[in-house]
């Protein structure tokens, strides 16, 4: 074996030791061990370790070592830096650990093999400690160097020339999967846990198209299974390399979904509860008053199925509001069609509605949601309206369905008199509870970025380039206030404008500058998170000072501070509206590096309290698929008679 190189050795000497020894070695040594190993637990651990590392040392050799060596040799930054590979090499080292810990545990099931696979694990300790202690520090130090030392530069000078320290990866050649990410998921159908990939598939780039990005796993028993993310591979992972460069652990949950009854007025083929399914009790209210002691100042969205049938909902509101919460109602608005219970509702304190809207085409509301409801819903609207309720409309769409109803939500969300209504959250349909069981749906499910390719297709005005570069400052200024948000949750904002005009944010804002200053962000988070968030700040306050956006200074402060302090939509200015694209976690999108750091957590009867919702969600398919009972087969005793519609 090749020996070690000296002390202080360059870039290139460190990539050809670890080319002539580690990676020599695991080459020789992975398929041959994988072939003489025979027990089934050790089988299945090796072959999980053999596809990590497989895909590890092909970026390796295809990505980082290229890019180090090309500023070894004093070629300069090439505008896509080494930060976002060298997080990502480091992050699948901990679980290579993490493989490997679990072989050193089964190794006496190796047989004669023993002593071979211990060498192996030991060489790839070496392995990981070369790349982390000597290869990652001198391949920034490199590209600090070219770049120029930041100390070097003056504030001004930042901010005229772009950070080259991207956190994205050059884009794979044609015709190979190039892993983004390596993850955990399960299969949907006998959610068994299973290692998983996310991954961009180059297949259409033969034809001049750009290939999607994927979630895969193979289960054992019913093969492979896969989940188009988005369309747009490359965007896809720049925005994952992002997103867990900024969050690179998980942070405290600050906002929990309640499920207060399993009981529903509507019996939707697309529930994504187990409403009415079986005989769960109400989750009592002592059981809020304990979330609250434990999470004081939190956001409370109080759901489940339908939590208007609580007779005690005024109850919980004022419980929330007395420990300085916010209280965020989700609902289908069918009770809130009667003026007094809106009154009432209103007089409680919540803080925001979240309103069941999936447009105004009746035939597709009888399709997702069993009957027409435009009537009651405009009655609800209206009672909101009254009573200065700020609102949420959560836009379910299907395939095939109602994807005409985006734009036209959008256009009737600005309308002046709709100002109570701040924000609209497109959610995809997804496949659990009874749109899982129903078992028509399958083709009709969508993810956030799909909804995305649709509205701005519709409108013109709103461009992909637009909304990623505003995600990546959403995720900067969330990361810096230190709050946990979705990787699958997009965001975008849009004004309303005197005279019933809108502009996006893209009219308003220097994007580019703003996410270049995200971008900075990243780079720096990790090595000097605090004066990262100084710098952020800095630029946030930069774009307030333009004299084009200063008229908007102050309700952009105010956004900015809502995002670190809570998203109450009831203090959100009149003249922004938020756009979401969302979606929630099934079993066919759940991803364990996702759902970490899942923006909800949740307190229900039968699940208890888990800070994750993602998690609730494929668990709560997983009590489900035991019991005999399907989604929507018994209404509940406690449903309440449906308001005239």
């Amino acid at each position: 074996m090749t020996a070690a190189p000296h002390a202080s050795p360059t870039a290139p000497q460190l990539i050809e030791h670890i080319l002539a020894t580690h990676h020599s070695l695991l080459k020789r040594e992975l398929p041959r061990l994988g072939a003489a190993l025979h027990d089934r637990e050790l089988q299945a651990v090796f072959s999980e370790l053999v596809m990590v590392l497989s895909e590890h040392m092909m970026k390796e050799e295809v990505i980082l070592f290229p890019m180090v060596l090309a500023l070894a040799a004093g070629e300069g930054a090439s505008g896509c830096g080494v930060l976002g590979p060298v997080k990502q090499m480091g992050h699948e080292h901990g679980l290579i650990r993490e493989l490997e810990t679990r072989l050193r545990s089964l190794s006496a099931r190796a047989g004669h093999e023993e002593s071979a696979l211990i060498a192996l694990l030991d060489d790839l300790a070496r392995h990981a400690a070369t790349e982390d202690d000597q290869l990652f520090p001198l391949a920034l130090a490199l590209e600090a160097a070219a770049l120029g030392a930041p100390e070097s530069r003056n504030e001004s000078d930042e901010d005229a020339v772009p950070d080259a320290r991207s956190v994205a990866s050059p884009p794979p050649s044609a015709g190979r999967r190039l892993t983004i990410r390596h993850t955990r998921s399960c299969c949907p159908q006998c959610l068994r846990e299973l290692p998983a990939s996310v991954y961009i598939e180059e297949e259409g780039a033969a034809h001049g198209t750009e290939g999607g990005a994927w979630l895969g796993r193979t289960c054992p028993e019913h093969g492979e299974q896969r989940q188009l993310l988005s369309h747009h591979g490359a965007e896809w992972a720049e925005l994952d390399r992002y997103f867990f460069t900024v969050n690179p652990q998980e942070r405290p949950q600050r906002d929990f979904i309640v499920r207060m009854t399993e009981s529903c007025n509507l019996a939707c083929p697309i529930c994504l509860a187990k409403a009415n399914t079986e005989d769960t009790p109400d989750l009592p209210l002592p059981r809020l008053a304990q979330l609250l002691s434990e999470r004081r100042g939190i956001k409370v969205d109080l759901m489940a199925a339908e939590p208007t049938l609580r007779e005690d909902l005024e109850d919980w509101i004022r419980a929330i509001k007395a420990q300085g919460g916010i209280a965020a109602l989700h609902t289908n608005g069918l009770k809130l069609a009667d003026r007094d219970y809106a009154r009432r509702i209103a007089a409680a304190g919540v803080d925001e509605v979240f309103l069941q809207f999936d447009g105004q085409d009746d035939e597709a509301n009888r399709v997702l949601r069993g009957r027409p409801l435009n009537k009651v819903r405009a009655a609800a609207l209206a009672n909101l309206r009254e009573f200065g309720l700020a609102t949420s409309l959560i836009v379910v769409i299907g395939r095939g369905i109602n994807e005409a109803e985006v734009s036209k939500t959008l256009q009737f969300a600005l309308r002046p008199e709709n100002d109570h209504i701040r924000e609209v959250f497109y959610l995809g349909l997804r496949l659990l509870g009874s749109a899982q069981h129903a078992g028509t749906f399958a083709d009709q499910s969508l993810m956030p970025d799909e909804i995305l390719d649709e509205l701005c297709h519709q409108e013109p005005r709103i461009e992909r380039r637009d909304v990623r570069a505003f995600n990546k400052l959403y995720f900067a200024m969330l990361s810096a206030a230190q709050v946990r948000k979705c990787l699958y949750v997009q965001h975008y904002l849009v004004t309303r404008e005197p005279g019933g005009g809108w502009r996006t944010a893209a009219e308003l804002l220097d994007l580019a500058a703003l996410a270049a200053a995200a971008d900075r962000y990243a780079s720096l988070y990790p090595r000097h998170p605090q004066i990262a968030r100084l710098r952020l700040a800095a630029a946030l306050a930069r774009q307030g000072l333009r004299s084009d956006v200063l008229p908007l200074a102050a309700d952009l402060l105010r956004l900015q501070e809502l995002f670190a302090n809570g998203m109450n939509l009831g203090k959100v200015p009149r003249r922004f509206l938020l756009l979401g694209f969302i979606t929630a976690c099934d079993p066919w999108n759940f991803d364990s590096g996702v759902s970490l750091h899942c923006g909800k957590g949740e307190l229900s009867m039968d699940g208890g309290a888990v800070a994750s919702g993602a998690d609730a969600n494929v668990l709560r398919e997983a009590r489900l698929a035991r019991s005999a009972r399907a989604p929507g087969k018994a209404l509940s005793k406690k449903r309440a008679p449906t308001p005239p519609g």
